[in-house]
């Protein structure tokens, strides 16, 4: 009895030994190894991906933080243009020079992301990047805070004869505000059809979905020749993507209102431009063009 009693305890320790070993010993290195490359089979493993565009002007290095996948920091140069794809389903911490000092983001699986510039030149992670091929990535999807939703429509002078086009126009509250303040039509323009969904059900909720249409697709490739007033919330270099279109399309007297970033080039058809505080931030800049040639 002795003896039985003293090999059910021995076969219990190498049974709780066993179950150690294979708990607490390290993972294997592929396993603690992030790749970051286009090749998408290597996503295989995970359930979700990060993705990272660089809109910047230069090659941009940035290192990911030890997580539960790589147990060292690992730095990454990622080219113009180019996108890393991150497999992952845990949030990671991203650090790299804004161009005034070190900063970190978090980024998380499932989610797209670019670097770009902001308003002042420094190097932002913003959430957004589609990462197509066939479709240009004309900016992150940032809200345009209420009050300056309500001045630049002031501003435009919108009524209720206007067609107002909102390119890259989110979750639509631009156009849904043109609709029910001033009895407007409107166009948004959007490529996340999620976005487009949502732009579809906030008309609906708001009683203005028979004079809004949201469409999903590539700005680049819209027609937009029946606007009188574009709403605009898009990077400088989308504008300068964006500028052989609208003076291909748009009329004379069309009114532009771009909020934060001026037309590249535009200055002399500049005619107000405004600072408009809000509670929470940094004051928020709208510049309001005027189409003085005509489609051609």
């Amino acid at each position: 009895m002795q003896l039985r009693r003293y090999l059910f305890r021995a076969a219990g320790l190498l049974a709780m030994a066993a179950l150690s070993f294979f708990l607490l010993r390290p993972p294997a290195k592929v396993q603690n190894k992030v790749v970051l490359d286009d090749r998408r089979p290597a996503a295989a493993a995970f359930r979700e991906e990060a993705t990272l565009r660089n809109v910047t002007k230069k090659d941009l290095s940035y290192t990911i933080q030890p997580n539960p996948y790589m147990r060292q920091p690992k730095t990454r140069t990622l080219k113009v243009g180019s996108v890393d794809r991150i497999p992952t389903d845990v949030p990671l911490e991203i650090a790299f020079d804004s161009g005034l000092r070190k900063v970190s983001y978090a980024v998380f699986p499932g989610k797209p992301y670019s670097f770009r510039y902001d308003e002042n030149g420094l190097v932002k992670v913003y959430p957004g990047s589609h990462g197509r091929e066939d479709a240009a990535d004309l900016a992150p999807y940032v809200p345009t805070p209420a009050p300056v939703v309500e001045r630049m429509l002031t501003m435009a002078g919108v009524g209720r004869d206007d067609v107002v086009y909102d390119i890259g126009c989110g979750d639509g509250r631009m156009v849904i505000a043109a609709a029910k303040t001033y009895l407007a039509r409107g166009v948004g323009i959007e490529i996340d059809p999620r976005l487009v969904k949502e732009c579809k059900a906030n008309a609906r909720r708001d009683g203005v979905e028979g004079i809004t249409r949201f469409l999903c697709m590539d700005a680049t490739k819209a027609h937009i020749a029946d606007a009188t007033v574009v709403v605009l919330y898009l990077l400088p270099e989308s504008l300068e993507t964006l500028k052989p279109l609208f003076e291909k399309e748009l009329r004379p007297g069309t009114r532009i209102v771009s909020h934060n970033y001026r037309m590249p080039g535009w200055d002399d058809r500049i005619v107000k431009s405004e600072v408009v505080p809000v509670e929470s931030g940094r004051p928020h800049k709208i510049y309001l063009y005027r189409i003085t040639g005509g489609p051609h």
